[in-house]
């Protein structure tokens, strides 16, 4: 009988977009849907917990796994390493577990380039204005450095092309539906569907043609 693999879903944003946010409602929405936990070598923003946001890692030893191969993609971002791990990636697909990804636009041309199967979702901001403005507002950044966050945004906006899905984020509640109804429609697709009963399954399996 047919069994279930498990889909990656990989979210990506310019910087202040509310990527995080939405991750964070998606994990509380669908239980199921498990998150891959990325690398980093950047420190940790408040309310972020070891194991949970990222795992947080020296350089050093960051570099050592690039060096032995540990990462399905890595990239470089605002001065700080990002990077996913295969082992996390192979470990909820071959369990048929779906896996929400979320990525920078690097490490999505990484992914590209090796053909990796996954469903691609870009999320907009509603304007630069409106960027720069929740970037003010996270009072993370000096100005100088939201202001190279913004350029950075710019391009990474050019390289929508990459995704399958766009959706902006003009109000949180109407980004996640969206994100959920993309969720949805791909786990309804032929190629994908797997069905809950075995006698269903066995016709499907069997491609009979009427």
């Amino acid at each position: 009988m047919t069994r279930r693999e498990g889909i990656a879903f990989v979210l990506s944003a310019p910087s202040g977009t509310g990527k995080t946010t939405i991750c964070k409602i998606l994990k509380e929405r669908r239980p199921d849907l498990k998150f891959s936990v990325s690398h980093t070598t950047r420190a940790p923003r408040k309310n972020e917990t070891e194991g949970v946001d990222y795992f947080f890692i020296p350089e050093p030893e960051f570099k050592a796994k690039i060096e032995r191969g540990e990462f399905l993609e890595w990239a470089r971002v605002h001065g700080n390493y990002y990077g996913t791990a295969f082992d996390t990636v192979d470990e909820f697909k071959k369990k048929g577990q779906d896996l929400l990804l979320d990525l920078d636009v690097q490490g999505v041309q990484n992914l590209r380039k090796l053909n990796f199967p996954g469903v691609f979702v870009f999320i907009l901001p509603p304007s630069l204005a409106e960027l720069r403005q929740r970037l003010a507002k996270r009072g993370t950044e000096p100005e100088g450095e939201i202001a190279q966050r913004i350029e950075v945004g710019k391009n990474e906006i050019s390289q929508y092309g990459l995704y399958d899905y766009v959706v902006t984020n003009t109000d949180i509640e109407e980004a996640v539906a969206a994100v959920l109804a993309i969720a949805r429609a791909e786990r309804s697709r032929a190629c994908r569907f797997v069905s809950p009963s075995p006698d269903i399954q066995s016709l499907l399996d069997s491609k009979v043609k009427i």
